[in-house]
């Protein structure tokens, strides 16, 4: 069992786990809580109390001159103290033509890490001293963990989600490897989305390559409940059997077989590239090395969602504007 045995068992633990996440003490899972909580109304419904009364907890600690957290949490919350919390809205997307784009508040508070430096190469070593998925901190974060067909799997929550349930799914967290994708994990995690539609509906995962968007050099993929089709999935679209280009070059595979043959191509001439794994299919796109050209500021540090045309905006004036040729626009700058 991958998770849970059903999807409403899946978000019953999806839930809860983010409630009995809060704590006096941790900084950093009071920010992701607040994150997760903007995904919709029900989850922001279920979490309201206990986000209140935990954040009075914190600003206590935080005044005093006792709350322990990281650089990145406290620089995250002294910009919440400015803010009115509860009039934080929940997640709102529009229908841009083909293209859809989220308006998501408090991402704009993410850390860019990686994601924001200019790199030429796809493969880094692990280097342990970085943020990655196995520090101690990051124990409550996790939502689930167990073996898998074989494989141990650490799923934790995604701190600035900008898909729904949005989930880091770590693959042999133990073995400490670097973001680059190997033969086995890429038929495993094909597999994995593709036998889990029955339990989990909509299960999707993504994945950016290191220079293609990934913020942690640390293998992972990135899971996320979804059973509308994405843009890239239009059957318009050239990749798909229709008379439209996309804007970014796109292949399609119903293998993983076929697919990694062009992954392993990529590897050997490094060539960032974003996945989009679905049920029983895999799309590859190709594209500039994150920092090589330059892009407007709202698809900076884009990855495989962007790049599968979902914008995610955290300016609302640029929510209420962004018209489908400047999407069209800033994605061709990354062919």
């Amino acid at each position: 069992m991958f998770i849970s045995e059903n999807l409403i068992q899946f978000k019953k633990l999806f839930a809860q786990q983010l409630k009995n996440m809060l704590s006096p003490d941790e900084l950093g899972a009071f920010i992701l809580v607040l994150a997760n909580a903007q995904q919709d109304e029900s989850l922001k419904a279920i979490l309201a109390n206990a986000l209140q009364q935990n954040f009075v907890e914190l600003k206590q600690k935080y005044d005093a001159g006792s709350l322990q957290a990281t650089d990145d949490d406290r620089l995250v919350f002294q910009r919440l103290l400015q803010m009115d919390l509860d009039a934080l809205p929940v997640w709102s997307s529009r229908q841009v033509a083909k293209w859809q784009v989220f308006y998501n508040a408090i991402r704009a508070l993410r850390p860019a890490r990686v994601s924001s430096e200019r790199l030429n190469r796809i493969k880094s070593e692990f280097d342990n001293n970085k943020f990655h998925f196995n520090k101690a901190f990051l124990k409550p974060e996790i939502l689930w963990q167990g073996e898998y067909e074989g494989i141990s799997l650490r799923v934790l929550y995604n701190k600035f989600p900008f898909a729904p349930y949005h989930l880091i799914v770590v693959a042999s967290p133990e073995s400490a490897q670097a973001q680059y994708l190997t033969k086995e994990l890429h038929h495993y995690i094909f597999t994995l989305v593709m036998n889990s539609q029955h339990a989990l509906p909509g299960l999707a995962m993504g994945y950016n390559s290191f220079g293609a968007g990934a913020s942690v050099n640390h293998l992972h993929f990135q899971g996320f409940i979804r059973d509308e089709p994405l843009p890239v999935e239009s059957a318009d679209w050239s990749h798909n059997g229709g008379d439209k280009s996309y804007p970014v070059s796109c292949m399609v595979f119903d293998s993983a077989e076929q697919s990694w043959q062009w992954i392993q191509d990529f590897h050997e001439k490094n060539q960032p590239y974003n996945i989009l794994y679905r049920a029983g299919r895999c799309y590859l796109l190709s594209r500039a090395f994150q920092g090589a050209v330059k892009l407007p500021d709202w698809l900076n540090g884009c990855g495989w969602l962007d790049l599968a045309g979902v914008m995610t905006l955290s300016n609302q004036h640029e929510f209420e504007t962004l018209s489908s040729s400047d999407i069209a626009a800033g994605l061709t700058l990354l062919a």
